[in-house]
């Protein structure tokens, strides 16, 4: 149930947001072509590399206001794949990201402007995991393809201690490193 509610309160805030928006300046996102992926360095072992399969967001677009554009995702925790198979249960404990009680994290850009002159942004957006909520910098590449699609490929890095990602003896940075990779190569169409 608690699943539920997060997706229905997603999906809420990005209609009501976009209320006063013409349609044609919203963007949605493809989820079968895309994918987020993450990296987490191992001392003197195969790092962390993993990917989540299931996750769902929007852009907004405000041609009149061109700092009011926003970007909502969020990702279902427990989609998550990686290539320490055996680890997964713990990483969906609530040693890591207490997945039963947060079962979603939250990417939220706020309002950001698109400069007319580059295709490459840098963010402050805010990232929620468990109950935790910090600004991000987050950086991204917009790459236009045919009329109606665009992509953007996009790199955010943050401290996994920020998060409380690892309790105890977990929390230690001397194995297993503190700074998480998160790489998505997302594709959106506008909506109609």
């Amino acid at each position: 149930m608690k699943n539920f509610a997060k997706y229905f309160f997603c999906f809420n805030f990005i209609s009501l947001h976009t209320k006063n928006i013409e349609a044609e300046n919203i963007w949605i996102l493809d989820k079968e072509l895309s994918e987020i992926k993450f990296e987490l360095p191992v001392l003197l072992a195969k790092n962390v590399n993993g990917q989540f399969t299931k996750f769902d967001g929007s852009i907004v677009i405000d041609l009149k206001n061109k700092e009011n554009n926003r970007a909502l995702f969020f990702v279902n925790i427990n989609s998550m794949e990686l290539n320490y198979k055996k680890q997964r249960k713990l990483l969906l404990s609530d040693i890591f990201f207490d997945e039963i009680n947060f079962p979603i994290a939250v990417i939220d850009t706020k309002k950001f402007n698109i400069p007319e002159d580059s295709n490459s942004l840098l963010i402050n957006s805010e990232l929620q995991i468990k109950n935790f909520v910090n600004v991000i910098p987050l950086k991204i590449n917009i790459v236009h393809l045919a009329n109606g699609w665009m992509q953007i490929k996009a790199n955010l890095k943050f401290s996994r201690k920020r998060f409380e990602l690892g309790k105890n003896a977990w929390s230690s940075t001397v194995i297993i490193k503190d700074k998480i990779l998160l790489k998505a190569n997302l594709f959106f169409y506008k909506k109609k």
